[in-house]
């Protein structure tokens, strides 16, 4: 699975989310953006997103070459394809679809995984 905030219309996705938390797991370390680089950069990559109100996990193809994220994500049990902007902000992926405001994160990486809490 990959990174995820994609563009499924982050801004319909985001007026769409109820309330699911979860939290990190303990062998989680927060990433700096070039451990981040050298971890997720053209590989496809499994991300769970934890703090947005649904269930979100993703298999996705981050490319700092590009500045896009692509792949799908299930988001509480529907497949969206995703493909945004990628961008950074200090030590936060930001990611936006076509005409949408940026969405921040910071990444969390435990072994083959990582994880994302936004931060906007």
């Amino acid at each position: 699975m990959r990174a995820i905030f994609p563009s499924i219309s982050a801004a319909a996705f985001l007026y769409a989310m109820n309330a699911y938390a979860v939290d990190l797991p303990a062998g989680a370390k927060k990433a700096t953006m070039d451990e981040f680089k050298a971890f997720a950069d053209g590989k496809q990559v499994e991300v769970e997103i934890l703090d947005l109100k649904k269930p979100v996990t993703a298999e996705l193809v981050w490319s700092w070459k590009k500045g896009t994220t692509t792949g799908r994500a299930d988001v509480a049990g529907k497949m969206i394809d995703v493909k945004t902007k990628l961008t950074f902000k200090g030590d936060k992926a930001c990611s936006a679809g076509k005409g949408e405001k940026p969405s921040c994160h910071f990444i969390y990486i435990d072994g083959e995984k990582f994880y994302e809490f936004e931060m906007t």
